[in-house]
């Protein structure tokens, strides 16, 4: 790889670092192409040249990490499911969905991630930014749960199972949102002091969800 190639990419990734800063923060519309160019380092017209717009910008931000997140999940679920296997039993729902929520969570807390994982909450919300295509893509990543719940669930239907989905990512978006609001809920009591504990508390509440439906598991 030449010295041109590599300068390009570095300010490729400037741009991103820049970009996903500042859309955690404030909103598509008032995030500026000039604010995000100005603070990488680079040509007004680098945006375009990069990324073909600032909706491309916006979207780019969200691939870039949003694969490496998902393999994660993947990988857990695969690392879950061979000790369940290997025990003979069906894999717990609490490990199933402790595998699809652990690496935002983790995320969160980490300070380099954390900002990616504030962006993300807000892209959902972006409709300016013309994300459809995009989340769509990569929710795919949750059709690989459902085998294993029907696993868990044999009698349970597949619009079933997506709402309960549906619900999990509701539960973890908005704690991710609020993350503080605890301390103020419980007026104090109750802190997120490290991801494993937020992480299990999820996994607890959303287990009852699934038990809630009368089905064991």
């Amino acid at each position: 790889m030449d010295k041109k190639t590599n300068t390009r990419q570095d300010s490729r990734e400037r741009i991103l670092d820049v970009a996903e800063k500042l859309f955690s923060t404030s909103s598509f519309a008032s995030v500026s192409v000039r604010t995000v160019t100005t603070e990488a380092g680079v040509n007004l017209s680098a945006v375009n040249y990069y990324f073909g717009s600032k909706q491309g910008l916006f979207q780019a931000v969200y691939v870039r990490r949003a694969k490496a997140m998902n393999r994660e999940r993947l990988e857990l679920l695969a690392e879950y499911a061979q000790a369940a296997e290997t025990q003979g039993n069906p894999l717990p729902i609490r490990q199933i969905i402790s595998a699809l929520i652990s690496p935002p969570i983790r995320w969160l807390y980490d300070e380099e991630t954390g900002v990616y994982i504030r962006f993300l909450a807000r892209a959902y919300l972006e409709e300016a930014s013309d994300m459809a295509n995009v989340l769509e893509e990569e929710v795919a990543v949750f059709d690989k749960f459902v085998p294993h719940i029907k696993d868990l669930y044999p009698d349970m239907s597949d619009e079933d199972i997506y709402w309960r989905i549906h619900f999990i990512l509701g539960v973890m978006h908005h704690t991710i949102n609020h993350i503080d609001r605890i301390g103020i809920l419980s007026h104090g009591h109750c802190k997120a002091r490290n991801w494993q504990d937020t992480r299990n508390r999820i996994v607890e509440f959303c287990e009852l969800g699934f038990r809630g439906s009368g089905l064991d598991g």
